[in-house]
């Protein structure tokens, strides 16, 4: 599954355009990947922190 690590996260928002579910979403101080998340990785190479892992791996 796909997760991101708030403690590294910035907060940036660049990971948003790159998912083509459209299931990622800033709240507040914090990003998050909404339910129905394929797995499909897209999002992790674009985060510059590199806070977006796949947990599976």
């Amino acid at each position: 599954m796909i997760r991101i690590d708030q403690d590294d996260c910035g907060v940036c928002e660049k990971c948003i355009p790159y998912c083509p579910k459209g299931l990622i979403e800033k709240k507040g101080y914090t990003m998050i990947i909404h339910d129905g998340c394929d797995n499909c990785g897209e999002c992790i190479d674009e985060c510059p922190l590199g806070a977006i892992y796949d947990d599976e791996e």
